[in-house]
């Protein structure tokens, strides 16, 4: 940890200070960077929590995990473009398979704008967990909504790759890996059990439930599944579909103990393959048939329990 720090100081720029945690190695703006350590080691405790309880065998990451929170829209850019990212003036934040990095920028104007939903629910749901005024929730509370939404997804991404779930020199399917970051983005599943639908729509993303009932359901058609885990076409040209019906369905996949069972087998082939193969269409729907049965019975019972879902 302390040759990691010592690392990442050399490398951001003047005026950012450097923290540490349990797994975490964050830089950030002088003043800021403990909160975001923070902030990023108990999303890590809820992330691995919710794969533990759901029976995945996780591990302990082999080294310190790195974030950089950059303080301007144009150091990220940089950022990006030594980095070899492809940087789009919407682009928030992202999670690297090469370097193993996540890195994202907190304009101070960020915090100027209203929190998102998913941030306040996850304010409550940690004060619920803790009995008082949480250490999540005080870290939260100077960091943006935007920001805190981009560090919920892309820590998602950088925990599962980093403690046993994926395979960063394998073929994941994107549906998967979108599929378990937007599950997670609200505070219900990270934060309660197996049962987490229990306790009502702190569970439901309803960003994508929203996209998914109202913009994709006129496009939607029978088989958009088995495109879906076939190929990653579908997030190239529909992607906000794409990533509504990736978590719809992990969602659905999640919420039931014996469903979830299923899952992590089916995760478990996924990290067993040989990465040096192609992972062929024909496979990816052999791999998933193999775990989950029929895909097209399973799509009409998937489409069933989600009509009976009420997302507000």
């Amino acid at each position: 940890t302390t040759a990691f720090r010592q690392k990442l100081q050399k490398e951001v720029p003047t005026g950012y200070d450097v923290a540490t945690s349990a797994h975490y190695v964050v830089a950030g703006t002088k003043g800021r960077a403990d909160a975001y350590a923070e902030l990023f080691e108990e999303i890590y405790r809820q992330v691995d929590t919710f794969y533990s309880v759901r029976g995945f065998d996780t591990t302990r990451p082999e080294v310190p995990l790195i974030a950089i929170v950059f303080g301007t829209q144009d150091e990220f850019q940089k950022y990006c473009e030594k980095d070899g990212m492809l940087w789009t003036k919407d682009l928030r934040g992202y999670y690297s398979l090469n370097t193993n990095r996540v890195a994202l920028y907190d304009d101070a104007s960020l915090l100027k704008r209203p929190r998102t939903a998913s941030v306040e629910e996850t304010i409550v749901a940690a004060d619920r967990v803790a009995g008082n005024r949480s250490a999540l929730s005080r870290a939260l509370a100077s960091v943006s909504g935007q920001t805190a939404d981009t560090i919920i997804h892309e820590t998602t991404h950088q925990v599962g790759f980093n403690i046993g779930i994926h395979r960063r020199i394998g073929q994941t399917p994107t549906w998967v890996l979108e599929g378990l970051a937007t599950v997670l983005e609200p505070p219900g599943l990270r934060t309660r059990g197996k049962s987490g639908s229990k306790s009502g729509n702190s569970t439901i993303n309803s960003e994508r439930m929203n996209w998914f009932n109202s913009e994709y359901e006129g496009r939607r058609k029978p088989g958009d599944l088995a495109t879906l885990v076939a190929t990653d076409d579908m997030f190239k040209n529909q992607t906000l579909d794409a990533y509504s019906l990736s978590w719809a369905f992990t969602w659905f996949m999640t919420e039931n103990p014996a469903r979830a069972r299923k899952f992590v087998d089916y995760l478990q082939t996924l990290s067993e393959r040989d990465p040096l193969q192609d992972y062929t269409p024909e496979q990816r729907l052999k791999d998933f048939q193999a775990a989950f049965g029929d895909i097209a019975k399973l799509e009409v019972e998937f489409i069933r329990s989600l009509d009976r879902v009420d997302a507000k």
